[in-house]
């Protein structure tokens, strides 16, 4: 990260997240930008794929968070940056649509930056829709960059018709493409010879700083305890844990983040708990008093390529990790417990509860430390 570092510029970042979702590569390194002295226009989400039954509370949420502010769209969240709630038409692949919305959003930004007291800026994309593209070019950007956090056309979920070869547009058009793993690297790199591999960034002091008080929600909670935070969907593999969950009952599972699958399954036991979603800032307290970190992930084509931001955050906490379904995970071999397939899960994570390896300790915080600007 730190041979990106960019200072006293305005960026603009089409992100594919809300400032105030789970905690991610978007936030870490635009937070990362504004205390360089950047001022950052966080561009929240404008679309992927067509609205569908399963996003209405997510609408409704946005709609009423526009209403607490009056209508209005752009807010300071931190200092040096500005998160932007655009309105879009959500139809994007109609011809019509798409012209009015460039207009649109081009006029919203516009507005924002000279809120913000910024003109030719930086545009940084992870979103590689034509909306994005177009509107940033109508910037006048001094520099394109795009961030690839995923292997967005092979999403489960679904994307625009028109999103792959809108991404291959903005990878052949951008002056620098970064990626957040290995094969995202080699999937790009042939067609702009600016493509880096850059891993996920990480506060390292903060998540290595053991001097935290047990949280109250965890004092109700037996050990061991093995955590796994972030986002709870269909890349996690709940099936595979609540059969753990099953098997070992004196095990205490306890999860961190937004729920949006099905667990009821997980719920029914009494050896789970769901404590919802945690504030960045007060995660590190959370998993110092955990005994072991989890990573299950489902292998898919789609988890195939991606690399989740929370490696470095669980790396830097020195605590034993048990991880299962990503190849990038082949990196840290050394550092985490790594289990051949969902069958063998159980017995890594044993192996994890009865670590006393100081040198593997010590190596995680060597790793996480490659990730700090």
């Amino acid at each position: 990260m730190a041979s990106f570092m960019i200072r006293n510029q305005v960026l603009v970042c089409f992100s594919t997240i809300s400032w105030d979702y789970l905690w991610q590569r978007h936030q870490e390194f635009m937070s990362r930008f504004a205390r360089a002295d950047n001022r950052v226009l966080f561009v929240e989400p404008i679309g992927i794929r067509m609205p569908s039954w399963q996003d209405r509370h997510r609408i409704v949420a946005r709609l009423k968070n526009r209403s607490r502010a009056r209508g209005q769209s752009l807010r300071g969240v931190m200092e040096n940056v500005w998160a932007l709630d655009p309105l879009v038409n959500p139809f994007q692949q109609i011809g019509f649509a798409h012209r009015r919305n460039v207009s649109a959003l081009t006029t919203q930004l516009q507005n924002a930056l000279a809120q913000v007291g910024g003109a030719e800026p930086l545009a940084w994309l992870y979103a590689p829709t034509p909306l994005a593209r177009a509107t940033a070019a109508r910037l006048h950007p001094r520099l394109v960059i795009y961030d690839c956090v995923d292997a967005y056309s092979e999403n489960p979920k679904g994307v625009f018709s028109f999103y792959a070869e809108s991404e291959r547009a903005l990878v052949r058009e951008a002056d620098m493409v970064l990626t957040t793993s290995p094969r995202l690297l080699a999937q790009h790199r042939p067609a702009n010879s600016h493509t880096y591999y850059v891993p996920p960034g990480v506060d390292f002091e903060k998540f290595a700083d053991g001097a935290w008080a047990e949280p109250p929600a965890l004092q109700k909670i037996l050990t061991p305890r093995l955590v796994f935070f972030g986002g709870i969907d269909e890349r996690v593999d709940l099936e595979l844990l609540t059969q753990a969950a099953q098997a070992h009952p004196a095990w205490q599972f306890v999860f961190l983040g937004i729920v949006r699958t099905d667990v009821a399954a997980l719920q029914r036991l009494p050896n789970a708990h769901f404590l919802g979603h945690i504030a960045h800032d007060k995660l590190p307290a959370y998993l110092h008093h955990a005994d072991v970190l989890l990573l299950p992930y489902v292998r898919t084509i789609f988890s195939q390529y991606i690399q989740p931001a929370k490696i470095y955050e669980c790396l830097a906490t020195g605590k034993p990790i048990a991880a299962l379904g990503l190849p990038v995970f082949q990196e840290y071999r050394e550092v985490m417990y790594l289990a051949s397939n969902a069958d063998d899960f159980a017995n890594v994570m044993q192996r994890a509860l009865n670590e006393k390896n100081d040198a593997a300790r010590n190596a995680a915080n060597i790793a996480a430390r490659r990730a700090q600007a």
